[in-house]
């Protein structure tokens, strides 16, 4: 492409970057000022939304208090005591006097309860003690590590301090608790009484006045406030801007790039505006959508994480398969599937089963002849994308049942009949703006209710009948060797509208036996049979035809001589130039304009053969018209290869064979001869 027409690109993916990034994340220009207790509001302070907003700091009083009502579990060890009192009966480094006394403080010790662990803020713990449970203060509870502490203050009172000191650091390491606490069965209980606290809501209805201007704030209307700024603050972060812009400037460039790979002759200046704009729809279908759903979901008080409720919408993917090529389609899925679902919370569930979803639904790439098939490739996404969706749940929560698995597959279902109503109700105005073609196009062309096919056969009867069983030899072997059989079809009706101009210029219009190019000159002829190739194209641009089929109009003599009238202009003994006596072109540039030629050039060869009765004269007379056509080397540039072209004489054989077919005679006829 030239250096300007890269800039004009350039400035269009700079502009559906930045649409996209305000589409995915808007400016919110509601000014709620940050006010504390007791300060003077400078205005009336107003819930902008309908809003249901989780009160943290709320709800995690109430779980403190539920925290708080769970008592520390401890199990009683029967044996700790008798345990310890054996290990220090046995310590050598003692006398007996000093073993006695140890022991009964000990004794002492264990009877009011030696625990390992002594949670902070519990006046009371509940022991286990075997199939018995029972309640004890805390009060008396002695921590394991100040035993000895203990042990030492109290031995001092009967031996000196020094002693009393190494006893009990002989004594201490002996000492078992006789009360394990059980941390992980409280933390059980603990987590359960929080799961029993439901959440706290701060619910605002939009216009709910917080507080007037003038007054003064209270506790509660300042932490209202805060909830409100903290769930709707006035600017999103700088940083998820330029991401976001970043990201969508790179998946733009991703989509140019390849389109320029996969499919270089669509890329055109054309069709990448409609690329950019189709994309750009989408984003802001499932933007508007998906807040949408929420908004429903919490308005019914629907189960499910809300900001999980997505609305896939791939029109674009659609409108590309129907427009441009399969290959295109597929790549669409890119932009419309990663913009939106990075900035969506678990993107997994979206980005990838869009992704899936848009590429079975672009399978229908130019097939779309009826309405009904773009429900259908809408009806194969929605599915698709749900059970994908179904597929990564399933892989995050394993078989655990959650709300999702139902209100994803549904919205998904939901996008899919949005994405075949945008299409069916926008695909005519793009049509219009971006001149595109499609099988709808053709299906309506060749109803033969088109004004230009009625004045064909009211001035021209001889070239509509022409027409038509060109139109009809070209759909069949189109269809036979995998071409667009309706482009064919329209291209062969089509084809000969040049000759309104002067009809009866053209031998199959001249039913009296006159024929004008018997006085004039065969270079004055030639003028009136090139002009019908202009004026069939001039024609064509007024009545809006797909410029497809203009370049059939175009190409289907493509730059053939007229032998008759060359051979009439050499018996004037002159030099004659060849040139002068071939259609300008040019030659067939696709498989449907070779075919239309060679539909044509047979049909009027067989229409003007003498002994028709003859099938092998006929088949003979086919396969030689076709042969001509190949060695002028009209084919070359229309895609067209020799196995094609066996194929299309095959079926050219059969049918014109089924209409010129020897019949037998009837007796009355005979009589007449």
């Amino acid at each position: 492409m030239e250096g300007r027409f890269d800039f004009r690109i350039l400035g269009i993916v700079i502009a559906v970057s930045v649409i996209s990034t305000l589409i995915m994340l808007p400016m919110n220009l509601v000014n709620i000022p940050s006010l504390k207790p007791g300060e003077i509001s400078p205005v009336d302070i107003r819930s902008p939304y309908n809003i249901r907003i989780k009160d943290v700091e709320k709800t995690e009083e109430l779980k403190e208090k539920a925290r708080k009502k769970v008592l520390p579990v401890y199990s009683f060890r029967e044996g700790a005591e008798e345990e310890t009192l054996e290990k220090i009966s046995s310590i050598g480094n003692l006398t007996s006097k000093e073993k006695r006394i140890v022991e009964e403080i000990l004794k002492l010790y264990y009877r009011r309860g030696i625990a390992d662990v002594v949670p902070q803020g519990y006046k009371k713990l509940e022991v286990k003690k075997g199939e018995e449970t029972f309640r004890k203060s805390f009060k008396n509870i002695i921590k394991l590590e100040e035993v000895g502490k203990n042990l030492k203050q109290d031995l001092s009172q009967f031996t000196s301090k020094k002693r009393a000191k190494e006893i009990s650091e002989l004594v201490y390491p002996l000492v078992k608790p006789n009360y394990v606490f059980e941390k992980e069965t409280t933390e059980e209980l603990v987590k359960k009484a929080e799961e029993k606290v439901k959440p706290v809501y701060l619910v605002l209805k939009k216009g709910e006045l917080l507080v007037k201007r003038g007054e003064r704030v209270s506790k509660e209307t300042a932490r209202k406030i805060e909830l409100l700024r903290s769930e709707h603050p006035r600017f999103k972060s700088l940083n998820k801007y330029v991401s976001l812009f970043l990201l969508s400037l790179a998946m733009f460039f991703l989509l140019l790039k390849l389109y320029k790979i996969t499919s270089p002759s669509a890329y055109t200046f054309k069709n990448v505006v409609f690329s950019m704009s189709v994309v750009s729809l989408d984003i802001f279908l499932i933007k508007v959508l998906g807040e949408l759903s929420k908004l429903v979901a919490e308005t019914f008080n629907i189960p499910g994480s809300t900001h999980l409720f997505y609305v896939p919408v791939v029109s674009s993917v659609i409108f590309a398969s129907m427009f441009i090529t399969k290959k295109v389609a597929v790549i669409h899925s890119l932009p419309v599937a990663t913009i939106p679902g990075l900035v969506y919370p678990k993107p997994e569930l979206f980005i990838i089963p869009v992704i899936f979803g848009s590429v079975l639904s672009a399978f229908d790439s130019r097939k779309y002849r009826s309405r009904n098939l773009i429900y259908q490739s809408s009806a194969i996404m929605g599915i698709s994308v749900g059970l994908m969706q179904e597929v990564v749940l399933v892989f995050s929560n394993g078989l655990k049942f959650v709300p999702e698995m139902i209100a994803l597959p549904v919205l998904s279902l939901i996008g899919a009949g949005i994405t075949a109503v945008v299409v069916n109700g926008l695909s005519p105005l793009f049509i219009n703006i971006f001149k595109f073609t499609t099988d709808l196009v053709y299906m309506e062309l060749i109803n033969l209710n088109h004004p230009l096919l009625r004045k064909l056969i009211l001035k021209a009867p001889g070239t509509y009948s022409h027409s038509v069983m060109t139109a009809t030899l070209s759909e069949a072997a189109a269809e036979a060797i995998g071409a667009n059989a309706l482009l064919a079809k329209a291209g062969g009706l089509f084809h000969d509208i040049g000759k309104l101009k002067n009809p009866l210029a053209f031998a199959e219009n001249q039913n009296n036996g006159v024929n004008i190019h018997d006085k004039i000159p065969p270079e004055k002829s030639v003028g009136i049979l090139k002009s019908h190739v202009e004026y069939g194209e001039e024609l064509a641009r007024k009545y809006d035809l797909p410029q497809k089929v203009i370049d059939i109009i175009k190409q289907h003599h493509g730059t053939k001589l007229m032998k008759f009238f060359y051979h009439k202009a050499k018996q004037s003994g002159e030099n004659v130039d060849e040139r002068k006596f071939r259609y300008p072109g040019p030659k067939p540039q696709f498989k449907e304009a070779g075919i239309v030629m060679l539909a044509d050039t047979v049909e009027a060869g067989v229409r003007s053969y003498k002994n028709k009765n003859g099938g092998n004269d006929i088949d003979r007379l086919i396969h030689n018209l076709i042969m001509e056509v190949v060695e002028d080397g009209q084919l070359n540039q229309s895609g067209l290869s020799l196995k094609d072209i066996s194929v299309i004489e095959k079926v050219f054989k059969k049918v014109l064979s089924g209409i010129y077919h020897s019949r037998v005679e009837y007796p009355e006829e005979q009589e007449k001869k």
